[in-house]
């Protein structure tokens, strides 16, 4: 366990030295990838059957046999936001694999009065003149190695935002690795924007992301009296951004969010998910035919609306 406390130790002095950065800087790397993660409430850091490997744990990597790849869609928010996600992992000898995500509100519309000068009334009203759009493209890489005993994942991540008039780029990395506590049950941690991931605009504001500390667990079994395969999650995120109320757990400048995902086989054709993130309940459904995964996930949301994902995937 040398590792996971040279990590723990590389996370206190992170807080200690208060790195001056932006508060939320870091969410577009944070909306998590994958419709069977998101189902199994967006845990997925010791999830090796995910083909968002390369957003989650890298260090699954070695774990691999077959290439898999993945196309997503997901709209939310009564369609005002859309999200998709291409992800792949291939390779003989050592895999590899990468995912490029989407995230976008379109046709935003932009308005104004026929008479500025005039307050807003039945004869002065406003009207669409153009429209924005808003957008943020992320692309992640995943390599494994072994180094020792031990397997260490590496994902550099990029990112391009344009937002209305303005646009940045970003960029960052994460560094990874797991331990099999029995033959049941798997540990895994990443260190989530290591370096601090920077954002740079065009207008030139400069963002920082602080490094956080992401932590998983699970425990496959059998169901008992159904005989059913199952794996539960358990998924902790800490932030030292000063989170507040916003977070599961708030101590000053530290934060704390967690995540459940639970997965039962009941064919070997048909996996149930479910899950809670942070305040909502998930739940999921994939089918399989021959090399073929359709995975669907569902979000209960009661202060937003509900939002859906779908996905298809090849396995091969």
């Amino acid at each position: 366990m040398k590792t996971l406390k040279i990590v723990i130790i590389i996370m206190l002095i992170f807080v200690a030295i208060e790195l001056s950065a932006t508060k939320y800087a870091g969410e577009i790397f944070q909306i998590g990838a994958g419709v069977r993660n998101f189902a199994l409430g967006n845990c997925g850091v010791t999830d090796i059957n995910s083909s968002s490997i390369a957003y989650w744990n890298s260090a699954l990597l070695t774990l691999v046999k077959e290439n898999r790849f993945e196309l997503m869609h997901a709209e939310e928010y009564l369609g005002l936001l859309s999200y998709d996600t291409a992800a792949a992992i291939w390779g003989k000898t050592n895999k590899f694999s990468v995912i490029l995500t989407r995230i976008g509100v379109d046709d935003i519309p932009l308005t104004e009065l026929y008479d500025p000068d005039e307050p807003i009334s039945g004869s002065n009203r406003p009207y669409k003149y153009g429209s924005v759009n808003n957008s943020d493209i992320v692309v992640y890489f995943g390599f494994s190695r072994k180094i020792g005993k031990y397997n260490i994942g590496f994902t550099p991540k990029f990112a391009y935002r344009n937002l209305a008039d303005e646009n940045g780029v970003g960029f960052g990395a994460d560094i990874s690795t797991f331990f099999m506590l029995s033959e049941k049950t798997m540990l895994a941690v990443k260190l989530r924007d290591f370096f601090s991931t920077q954002i740079l605009w065009g207008n030139g504001t400069h963002e920082i992301v602080n490094p956080s500390l992401d932590s998983e667990i699970n425990h496959s079994f059998i169901l008992p009296v159904f005989n059913w395969n199952s794996t539960a999650y358990f998924r902790t995120e800490i932030f030292t951004e000063g989170r507040d109320i916003s977070s599961s757990v708030s101590l000053g400048p530290v934060s704390l969010d967690y995540h459940l995902g639970y997965e039962v086989n009941l064919h070997s054709a048909v996996d149930l998910y479910m899950g809670y993130d942070l305040t909502n309940i998930t739940s999921g459904l994939k089918l399989k035919i021959k090399n073929w995964d359709i995975n669907y996930s569902f979000e209960y949301d009661n202060e937003l609306e509900n939002s859906h994902r779908i996905s298809v995937g090849l396995n091969l």
